[in-house]
């Protein structure tokens, strides 16, 4: 299974007083591991209990569309709270950190 994890930045429900909905579904804005923001779809038997500042793992799995078209699934799954989900967020931080340090590394300045 491929999940990523994610820190909720905003939780736009159909319910706020502030939205207007033609659905009744619960999106989420999140900052990825690896600094990307994405506007998520927050599965309907967690939306009500996920608010701002949680961690989130994200459902990446391909799903087919087609006979030749596989996307990632990217829905919210999983909240986690508390000492393992700052963990969880450090360990992929520090990834990252570690892949741009190399990236930048292998890279040769331009001499013209």
């Amino acid at each position: 299974m491929i999940h990523h994890p994610g820190k909720v930045v905003a939780v736009i429900k159909p319910s706020d007083d502030d939205v207007s909905s033609a659905d009744n579904i619960t999106l989420a804005v999140v900052k990825m591991w690896d600094e990307n923001v994405l506007t998520l779809v927050v599965d309907e038997r967690i939306a009500e209990n996920i608010r701002e500042g949680d961690f989130v793992l994200v459902d990446y799995r391909p799903k087919v569309l087609g006979q030749n078209t596989v996307v990632p699934r990217q829905r919210i799954v999983k909240i986690v709270r508390g000492e393992r989900a700052r963990k969880i967020w450090e360990i992929y931080r520090e990834y990252f950190k570690q892949q741009k340090t190399k990236a930048t590394q292998h890279m040769r300045p331009y001499i013209g």
